[in-house]
């Protein structure tokens, strides 16, 4: 049986299509008109557009409707898609600094980046955006607790990886790590 009610409060991985392997998901459906009916209902949508004459299926999707939600609501939903930005390690600035390149397009303004975590290759150090250097790169502080020479062995030739989350009803596009 499908779940009658949303819970609200937690944040929900966005999907790009149905995965048929898992036994619940949900979805956000935006109409343009308000439908009246009541909830939970269960939902039938076609494929108007679809010529009724072929001899085809045009059920777009079923599924139980258990919210209703006005449209200042909808940002209140927790639903985020992970992002990934890769860029390089240009070379080791002292032992607990590196100097990075092509994670940013020319002309970003990187300050909103400042503080957020990078970490060296997959299974790396893990250290923050602390300022630009020049244009288009920028510096990355490590932690002084780090080892001499860690730095130098995990930078050799690797990429560095900008990770977050973006919830996808925020207006303000904010990066969320953690």
């Amino acid at each position: 049986p499908l779940p009658t009610s949303f819970a609200d409060g937690g944040e929900h991985l966005y999907q790009e299509e149905l995965d048929t392997a898992a036994p619940d998901q949900w979805c956000v459906l935006q109409l343009e008109q308000p439908v009246a009916c009541a909830l939970p209902a269960t939902a039938i949508c076609s494929h108007l557009e679809t010529d009724h004459n072929l001899n085809a299926c045009r059920i777009a999707f079923y599924g139980k409707l258990v919210r209703s939600l006005a449209p200042d609501e909808v940002p209140k939903l927790r639903v985020f898609k992970r992002k990934r930005k890769e860029g390089q390690v240009e070379r080791l600035h002292d032992d607990h600094t590196l100097i990075c390149k092509n994670l940013f397009r020319p002309g970003t303004d990187m300050t909103p980046f400042f503080g957020m975590e990078v970490q060296v290759g997959e299974s790396g150090p893990v250290g923050r955006i602390d300022s630009t250097f020049g244009k288009t790169k920028f510096k990355v502080a490590f932690p002084s607790s780090l080892e001499p020479g860690v730095l130098a062995d995990a930078c050799k030739g690797a990429r560095i990886y900008l990770n977050y989350k973006r919830f996808v009803f925020d207006t303000e596009k904010r990066m969320i790590q953690h």
